[in-house]
């Protein structure tokens, strides 16, 4: 297989695959419909009744209490992971990689402070790590990177490292208008949680593609906005699992699975290359994203290497 082609490959994927699992940017509130109680057969007898006289009390609704609880966090740890199979065909010759991407974070929100463990395991391929540290002072933000090379540092703005919160993708499916329904109790981490499933629809997911810039780089393959605008047509919807802790009432895990959406994507994509894809061909035969998060308000201190800011 062509040297090109493969390398091709590889930056499409990198340039769509965590805006997708990001999609979730939206000003719009959130709905939810089911109810997460726990139905009960009505009483009988004269102490029904009397009971009935008095006002009852009102059961939490976790989802609104997530939502709450979100707005005014500290700090957390969490962890997204990336399943990703990829086969890859050029000129007669295929192959498949498969691939796993975590990343460990810790974040304390006033002021702002992070570190970041990113791990890419393509089995034979080999393995890398990158650790990211941001901190924040009044007169500036500075990142320190260390991709196994040595460190990094460089000033940047706030905005800059939205891309790396993941934790935000929490509050942003919470808030998101992505018809969330009840399905009862689930076991997260060993703790029982309440578990919803909600969807993106596809025009919705189009929309917000689109807005997000997340196909910018797409573009710079020479691929117009009439183009990128058809590739995000038929996508599907995507579906979003989503637990919270039942006894905490904050979100605690969401995974969603983007398999089809990123296969049909990929192939889209390739067929808009037109020439510059001729004997190229791309699936997707997995991909699926899941973040947990924990120890919420917990995490107090979070130290740059001296090492990192010695460069």
């Amino acid at each position: 297989m062509k040297k090109r082609n493969r390398l091709l490959a590889l930056i499409l994927v990198a340039a769509v695959s965590m805006s997708m699992a990001a999609c979730g940017n939206s000003s719009t509130d959130s709905k939810t419909s089911g109810d997460a109680g726990v139905e009960t057969d009505a009483e009988t007898g004269s102490d029904a009744a009397e009971e009935a006289e008095a006002p009852a009390e009102e059961e939490a609704d976790p989802f609104a209490a997530a939502q709450e609880n979100m707005m005014v966090i500290t700090s957390l740890d969490a962890s997204t992971v990336m399943e990703m199979d990829m086969v890859v065909s050029a000129n007669g010759e295929e192959q498949s990689i498969e691939s796993v991407t975590t990343m460990d974070m810790s974040c304390i929100y006033d002021p702002l402070q992070m570190s970041m463990d990113i791990t890419v395991d393509a089995g034979e391929a080999g393995s890398m790590t990158t650790s990211l540290y941001v901190e924040t002072t009044d007169d500036a933000c500075m990142a320190y990177m260390n991709d196994g090379s040595g460190w990094q540092s460089q000033e940047i703005s706030v905005y800059d490292i939205d891309q790396y919160d993941f934790s935000s993708d929490m509050s942003l499916y919470l808030t998101g208008d992505y018809n969330f329904q009840a399905e009862g109790k689930d076991e997260v981490n060993g703790a029982s949680a309440y578990k919803y499933t909600g969807s993106i629809k596809g025009d919705e997911m189009k929309e917000l593609m689109l807005s997000s810039g997340a196909l910018d780089s797409v573009g710079q393959l020479g691929i117009d906005t009439s183009q990128i605008d058809s590739m995000l047509d038929g996508l599907g919807d995507l579906k979003i699992d989503l637990w919270i802790d039942e006894a905490t009432l904050y979100p605690v895990k969401y995974e969603i699975d983007m398999t089809e959406q990123m296969d049909t994507l990929m192939s889209n994509i390739v067929d808009a290359l037109g020439e510059q894809g001729e004997g190229l061909s791309m699936s997707i035969p997995k991909m699926v994203i899941s973040m947990t998060c924990t120890n919420y308000n917990s995490v107090t201190v979070i130290a740059v290497p001296e090492g990192a800011k010695a460069e």
